[in-house]
């Protein structure tokens, strides 16, 4: 059994900007870094130790492995199928802005029509299964995203069987349509800048709490 820790980065500078970020880079802010420091900070005064740090290429995830490895020294390993969700055609896009937007003729996907921007965000923010087919124009399924995140983390452990407790630095949204799926009963509101939360994985039963 591996405990692992599913950790999205810090604070950046389009999560201040409330602006899509998806696959696009981003800074951290002086907040954000802090954030991760206290992160570690706190998980070492748990006692929690890492084998492996497994990390998004994205820029933002790979400084708060950075910062969270100096605190908890592990080798951090980077893995492009842990990278956000894929917002497509709106990533970078002002939240505010998309939310007034209207579609004519009206975008469908999933069975779904969208006469509206706001209707979009309160469909990816959803925690209901019945978008998981969800995508933003040119973007990624909430499922494709979803499965490629956990099987990144599969692979690396079907093939690490000695590792026991292994960090995940990624992002809000591929960690909440991962928790959505593996315990959904614990999951109240979107996963916040700096925040772990605990899962496990063997071989046997997949991932499970």
């Amino acid at each position: 059994m591996t405990k692992i820790y599913l950790i999205r980065h810090g604070e950046t500078i389009l999560n201040v900007q409330n602006k899509i970020s998806g696959q696009i880079e981003t800074d951290l802010t002086e907040l954000g870094k802090k954030q991760a420091r206290e992160c570690a900070l706190d998980l070492k005064k748990k006692g929690v130790e890492f084998d492996v740090i497994l990390c998004s290429t994205l820029k933002r995830a790979k400084d708060t492995a950075a910062i969270i490895s100096n605190v908890l020294p592990a080798p951090i390993v980077y893995d492009e199928n842990l990278q956000e969700f894929s917002n497509g055609i709106f990533e970078g896009v002002q939240i505010d802005d998309l939310k007034k937007m209207h579609f004519e003729p009206p975008y469908e996907t999933a069975g779904f029509k969208f006469e509206n921007g706001s209707d979009l965000v309160s469909a990816y923010s959803s925690f209901d299964t019945k978008y998981d087919q969800f995508s933003y124009p040119q973007g990624e399924t909430k499922e494709a995203a979803r499965d490629r995140f956990m099987g990144a983390i599969k692979k690396y452990l079907d093939n690490h069987t000695q590792i026991k407790k292994l960090a995940v630095i990624a992002h809000g949204g591929v960690i909440r349509f991962t928790l959505l799926k593996v315990c959904p009963e614990t999951l109240k509101e979107k996963i916040k800048n700096a925040e772990a939360r605990l899962i496990l994985y063997n071989q046997n039963q997949g991932f499970y709490i």
